[in-house]
């Protein structure tokens, strides 16, 4: 009966139009607009929150405008006024592209009906690298290659921004030497580096490089001209075996440079130009001659009976030895060129761990041509008729 009754009511509602099932549910929610564009056709960038307005700052300061304009949305997460201030400081002072050339960030806010708008202005040092110049890196190790070119176009100012960064001056200014020592027919003398750093949030830092070359624009280019310009074994990269290419580098040396002892006179140029120059600039000598012969060669920095000294360590058919040209220079070829790490240490002094192992075999000995004997000491017998004495036998 009681299942009977039950149904009896369920009909009776669904009949009168009072279902159970016939309510309505409303969900409310906030107002969400449409995610606009970060950038329009106008030039106009539109930002949402306090990090979208300062990440606009910096594309413009990164890309070198002078004048823009920022749109708020109408759903900004923030006080215009207050945060339009706060981003203007925090992009001036905390990133080090902009604490190094941005002189001024000025702004004005107007609402245009229910938005708000900021023109935005920026100044840039007249004495900096501009933005567009600055070079960008992820770590300072990338540094070098870039420094390279620089000396290459013979450039005076190099502005370097890096991401991640524990150089301090003097390691970035080391890099500017060892680019100039690793190749030394670059620029005609040794540069000099100073360093000023400018830092942002983190290990963001930015290098500003300033390179001297103790020469005009016009004297740099014409001892470049000079310098290039001595190749004398332009055409001889596949002649003979690699110790020969590097005897034949060596003799050049001691026939045509003097051994000096002006510090002054410690470049390639030097060497090969003006031909004198002490034991570093023949060594620098060497390795550009060494490449145009196509030999892998390097400069080795230490000490020569206790005295500051420059030699060089080639590398032949796979083994390294050591090479003195000044020693060579001064009648000692035979204790000067291709000797191992065992023959020199003692008398020479240097960083092991910086350079390869020298324990190649061969001897200076085993690389100069035999000289060639006399007929008459050769020990062989002529042959009948060879020589103007009739060697028949007397008739009795």
């Amino acid at each position: 009966m009681k299942k009977r009754a039950l149904v009896l009511l369920l009909a009776c509602l669904l009949l009168s139009g009072c279902s159970p099932f016939a309510r309505e549910y409303v969900s409310v929610h906030d107002f969400v607009p449409t995610a606009q564009e970060p950038g329009t056709a106008d030039g106009k960038i539109t930002v949402r929150n306090f990090g979208g307005l300062k990440q606009a700052l910096l594309n413009m300061a990164y890309s070198g405008q002078t004048e823009g304009s920022i749109v708020f949305d109408a759903a900004y997460e923030g006080d215009t006024t207050e945060d339009m201030a706060s981003a203007c400081w925090s992009v001036r002072t905390q990133d080090a592209l902009c604490a190094y050339c941005v002189e001024n960030i000025a702004y004005d806010l107007n609402k245009i009906v229910t938005i708000n708008e900021a023109g935005v202005h920026i100044s840039y040092s007249k004495v900096t690298e501009s933005p567009e110049n600055i070079r960008h890196l992820a770590v300072s190790s990338e540094a070098e290659n870039l420094i390279l070119e620089a000396l290459d176009r013979g450039e005076r100012k190099l502005a370097l921004l890096v991401g991640r960064s524990s150089f301090t001056a003097d390691d970035m200014a080391a890099q500017v030497l060892k680019a100039y020592r690793e190749n030394p027919t670059v620029v005609p003398k040794e540069p000099a580096a100073s360093v000023n750093i400018y830092s942002g949030t983190g290990a963001q830092r930015l290098y500003e490089i300033n390179i001297r070359y103790g020469l005009s624009q016009e004297e740099l280019e014409n001892r470049l001209a000079e310098l290039h310009g001595i190749r004398p074994f332009e055409e001889e990269t596949e002649k003979g075996s690699e110790a020969e290419r590097a005897l034949a580098a060596c003799l050049y040396l001691t026939e045509h440079c003097a051994v000096s002892e002006d510090p002054a006179a410690n470049s390639a140029y030097s060497a090969l130009v003006e031909g004198e120059a002490d034991s570093e600039g023949i060594a620098f000598a060497y390795v550009a001659l060494c490449r145009q012969l196509d030999l892998d060669c390097r400069i080795v920095y230490g000490q020569h009976d206790w005295q500051e000294h420059c030699w060089n360590i080639v590398r032949l058919d796979g083994s390294y030895y050591h090479v003195d040209v000044t020693r060579c220079a001064e009648g000692e070829m035979g204790s000067g060129f291709l000797e191992n790490d065992e023959g020199f240490w003692g008398l020479y002094r240097w960083d092991v761990s910086s350079y390869p192992k020298c324990q190649g075999e061969l001897r200076y000995e085993d690389v100069i041509p035999a000289p060639e004997l006399p007929e008459e000491e050769t020990g062989e017998e002529p042959e009948a008729g060879e020589s103007g004495e009739n060697l028949a036998e007397p008739e009795n």
